[in-house]
């Protein structure tokens, strides 16, 4: 019998934690693989204790509440569970629908910008410290793929796995997870 490590006992408290926020379970988020990457990359971007100040705050926050989450890095990890693609917190808010409509532009823009008073002071001596200026980035060649967001909308990602080629001519199915009442 193994003693289980420290890193081990963090990687599960991190998938717990997540499964608070994104709503889909524990054995949802391993089933992605994405779980070892994911935390390696939080605790890379926010540092030990960041991450740590983040688990620790209020899972039961609404996301969908503008406000959000009062800890803005549990944005950044619930869109790296759905997207695979890591934001810095400042960048983790809405995007201005504007910069990607307005003609001959496209791409997001940080709803904070950069420089601005608004974006939080990374601690002083956190591995995080340099990261105010890195680009969102796609944390593993498998983050798109597996990211929750073809679950969540009932589809696969495009041109990555099966039912395959002009598969998305047609909707999505919605499998009913409500318990059905019998009369």
């Amino acid at each position: 019998m193994t003693q289980e490590t420290s890193t081990e006992t963090e990687l599960r408290a991190f998938v717990k934690f997540s499964a608070t926020v994104t709503g889909f379970s524990e054995f949802d988020l391993w089933g992605t693989g994405q779980a070892e990457d994911y935390h390696r990359t939080a605790v890379q971007r926010l540092g030990p204790e960041g991450l740590q100040a983040a688990m620790a705050s209020d899972p039961s926050a609404d996301p969908a509440d503008p406000a959000g989450p009062a800890d803005p890095a549990v944005k950044s990890i619930i869109k790296l569970w759905y997207v695979g693609v890591w934001y810095r917190p400042e960048q983790a808010g809405r995007l201005d629908v504007a910069a990607w409509t307005a003609p001959g532009r496209s791409g997001g823009k940080p709803a904070v910008p950069e420089g601005s008073e608004a974006t939080p002071a990374v601690p002083e001596g956190s591995r995080a410290e340099g990261d105010r200026s890195s680009p969102p980035f796609v944390v593993s060649p498998a983050a798109y793929t597996e990211g929750l967001l073809w679950r969540a909308i009932g589809a696969h990602p495009s041109g990555a796995k099966a039912p395959g080629y002009g598969s998305w001519a047609t909707p999505p199915a919605f499998e009913d997870h409500q318990e059905k009442k019998v009369p």
